[in-house]
């Protein structure tokens, strides 16, 4: 009587490999996407922190933390750099200093847009608008850079009331030299307000982006301010960076 092989056949091993293969081809992608999300999650989670504690330790040692204290151009830069661990710094866009990592001269094109990050819409290659960017900046101690907005600040009437402003402080958590350089994915912008460090577009920073922050932050977008309000959707919705990053 013959023995019985129990060994595989070896059909039945390229069918067991293309189904692994076919599994792996799902789940692996999904890995990635999951492990690119929860590193954007930690690192926007430490931005924020980050500017919370510099604002609250000048505010312990009675700097002025209040938007109206910082309404000559370029005047938070010194005070926020000195409360900062600063590994480099950028100075400001017509400095040119350390443009490798910074924000520097050739920053912008005569449009004023800057050509080293674009809005929120991945398909687009529309460039944000440098002017968000070009009163000071440094890089940090680990490695995110920040860039403030901070130009002559004056107030102007919206629904009759007089509005300053905005004072923004944005943060490349991945910094300057690793992709996608986009506002909304690695660039966050947040604003100084009577309240504190906000995210930029929640209710009580600017009404003109706050009463609408969809409009700044729409995946479709084509504007070039498009995604300065995303750090809203980012700090409100534990879930923004796995939508964000759910395909790509």
């Amino acid at each position: 009587m013959m023995k019985k092989s129990l060994a595989f056949t070896l059909g039945e091993i390229l069918i067991a490999l293309g189904v692994i293969g076919v599994v792996a081809s799902l789940v692996i992608p999904q890995l990635i996407n999951g492990q690119k999300a929860g590193e954007a999650r930690a690192q926007f989670d430490t931005a924020y922190t980050t500017l919370a504690k510099t604002i609250a330790d000048m505010d312990a040692d009675n700097v002025p933390v209040l938007p109206a204290n910082y309404t000559a151009s370029q005047s938070l830069y010194p005070q926020l750099k000195k409360y900062s661990r600063v590994a480099i710094d950028c100075g400001n866009y017509s400095s040119g200093k350390n443009a490798s990592v910074c924000i520097g001269t050739g920053g912008g094109d005569t449009s004023g847009n800057a050509d080293n990050y674009k809005i929120y819409n991945k398909k687009s290659n529309t460039k944000i608008y440098i002017s968000r960017l070009d009163d000071g900046g440094f890089v940090l101690n680990n490695g995110m850079m920040i860039a403030i907005e901070n130009p002559t600040l004056t107030t102007t009437k919206i629904d009759g009331v007089d509005v300053l402003a905005p004072l923004l402080i944005s943060v490349d958590i991945n910094g300057k030299n690793k992709n996608p350089n986009r506002w909304g994915w690695d660039l966050f912008t947040f604003a100084l307000t009577d309240d504190g460090i906000l995210p930029f577009g929640a209710p009580a920073t600017h009404p003109t982006y706050s009463k609408n922050p969809a409009a700044y932050c729409n995946p479709n977008g084509n504007g070039n301010e498009n995604g300065i309000t995303c750090a809203y959707y980012a700090a409100t919705n534990r879930d923004y960076f796995k939508e964000l990053y759910k395909g790509h």
